[in-house]
């Protein structure tokens, strides 16, 4: 059987038409598992259920998380251990307020016991195995049910409905994923998912030089929406402004998500697109999820798990920062149950009643990881490295550090098990996914250094090519634009 990279590289080979049609077919088996008769089912529910009372909505989550509670301690062995080590029983966690009692599950606990918190009531034929990102070279594998995945892709649906978006709408993806080969130097820097009414185009060409075949595409078509990377929409929409081209057919709405937006990405698109910009806030590992409503503040999606905020700080008189912990309802063949996700938020205080009606939770504000950019000596503007890290478990911790244009330094932190061989892989990792002309070396350090949250950068520049080559230069901005009530 063909690895990954061989396979990458016979699809780079095959004619675009091809190409488009692989993309097809892999779209046509993930729209059977995401948009299948549970999901309609439970895009419905939610429809139904999102401007439920706040009485309403905590006894919907008590009940929802006592059956999780008796499910992990019956059938998930980590969980039953872990209880029975604290002398609790599902009797004792009835209610959102009782989940204290257990201790907050890291990434660490689940990399060391992805077996034990495997539900043995499942059948594993039919689980899908699924990934993070790994952004900071922490990857988790873990697994899911195709339940659990169309009961995300409801929740994430019901989110742009919520913008008059319906499904079946084309749409343009800004990916990570090579869809569109590095190497290919002339157009179409674009490929069909013509199943999930999509058009991919991916990081590597977004460049000033590629830039002017992307909006003359997106000029000939009409696409209502555009969703992806912020970070990746940023760079298109920076290296059109410095072409000088316009779109003349902009999206009317613009979804982010699976990284922090930050303030000056947000002005930056708005102003360019003039389109309605709304982010949410999710988890591949599907314990969590919060979505913005038309008044553009995060509200927690209740029906879908429970996000708490740990150790909270009072910041004003009306907000707390805090770490984001959740608690997933539908992710019952591996729960994720007080998953601390490594993110900072901003809840409202206790008291708070959003204008659109909604009574969920609300949080101001995702503070997420704050990064920079890696600019590639081809022009390209790289935030995520994820890519890099998914299949390097030896690999505790990476920092991405960029002094000089065509060479960056990863600063890493690895495992007993780490050897030169993985070091080959992340550079070509990186030639792959990142740029075949960048240099790469290695510091290798006992940790990394953090913020005052606790948190540190995944990359950090240090490049002075003006404003729009790194986020450092935008700081002050982007705390201007921060959201407030």
């Amino acid at each position: 059987m063909l690895d990954n990279l061989a396979l990458e590289y016979v699809y780079g080979k095959l004619p675009v038409s091809f190409q488009d049609l692989l993309c097809s077919y892999y779209g046509q088996k993930e729209a059977r598992i995401r948009f299948s008769e549970v999901f309609q089912r439970h895009l419905e529910d939610l429809l139904s259920m999102e401007n439920w009372s706040v009485s309403a909505a905590a006894a919907y989550q008590d009940e929802q998380l006592h059956r999780l509670i008796q499910h992990a301690y019956d059938s998930v062995p980590y969980y039953r251990d872990l209880m029975q080590g604290l002398k609790l029983t599902p009797a004792d966690i009835r209610s959102r307020e009782n989940l204290h009692k257990l201790p907050i599950l890291s990434k660490e606990d689940v990399r060391a016991n992805a077996k034990r918190l495997l539900s043995n009531r499942e059948d594993k034929r039919g689980l899908i195995p699924r990934r993070t990102s790994g952004t900071t070279g922490k990857s988790l594998h873990f697994f899911s049910t195709p339940e659990s995945i169309a009961f995300q892709w409801a929740v994430w649906w019901r989110h742009r409905m919520r913008f008059g978006i319906e499904r079946g709408v084309w749409h343009v993806n800004f990916t990570g994923k090579p869809v569109v080969p590095a190497a290919q130097e002339n157009p179409p820097y674009w490929r069909w998912n013509r199943p999930m009414k999509q058009v991919l185009i991916n990081m590597q060409h977004i460049t000033p030089r590629k830039i002017d075949a992307i909006v003359s595409f997106f000029n000939q078509q009409s696409f209502e929406l555009f969703t992806g990377y912020p970070s990746i929409i940023h760079a298109f929409v920076l290296a059109a402004e410095e072409t000088g081209r316009e779109l003349e057919s902009p999206p009317r709405v613009i979804c982010t998500g699976a990284e922090n937006i930050l303030g000056f990405q947000r002005r930056d698109i708005i102003n360019y697109t003039h389109a309605i910009l709304t982010d949410q806030y999710g988890l591949s590992e599907g314990c969590g999820n919060a979505s913005q409503c038309p008044n553009f503040v995060y509200h927690e999606d209740f029906e879908f798990g429970i996000i708490e905020c740990v150790d909270p700080v009072s910041i004003s008189e009306n907000h707390v920062r805090g770490r984001i912990v959740c608690t997933g309802f539908s992710s019952r063949a591996f729960p994720f149950i007080r998953y601390d996700t490594g993110d900072i938020g901003i809840w409202a205080k206790n008291g708070f009643l959003c204008q659109c009606g909604r009574r969920s939770t609300v949080l101001s504000a995702i503070e997420g990881r704050k990064d920079d950019y890696v600019v590639t000596p081809e022009g390209n503007r790289i935030m995520r490295f994820d890519y890099v890290f998914k299949d390097t478990s030896n690999v505790k911790e990476c920092q991405v550090v960029q002094e000089k244009l065509a060479e960056i330094t990863l600063r890493t932190v690895i495992r007993p098990a780490y050897t030169s061989r993985d070091e080959e892989t992340i550079k070509k990792e990186i030639r792959r996914w990142i740029s075949p002309r960048l240099n790469v070396t290695f510091e290798y350090v006992d940790e990394i250094k953090r913020d005052r949250n606790g948190k540190f950068k995944a990359v950090e520049s240090f490049l002075r090519l003006g404003p729009s080559a790194s986020g450092n230069s935008r700081d002050s901005q982007e705390k201007a634009d921060s959201a407030s009530f």
